[in-house]
């Protein structure tokens, strides 16, 4: 699924935050739960760095 929507994406010249890749190194150090308790489903501490890049990507 991921790899659709990407190819959407480009097919669409829109612009794409790869949230899939993003958690990986912070989850390292403090482990999943700190981002989605579920691993799906984000917590707010998941909200707020989502947020934070988003705000990079369209700034």
């Amino acid at each position: 699924m991921i790899q659709a929507v990407r190819r959407l994406a480009r097919e669409h010249g829109a612009q794409l935050l790869a949230a899939d890749g993003m958690f990986a190194e912070p989850a390292a150090t403090t482990g999943p739960e700190c981002w989605a308790v579920d691993r799906v489903h984000p917590t707010p501490a998941g909200h707020a760095a989502l947020a934070a890049a988003w705000l990079r990507l369209v700034a």
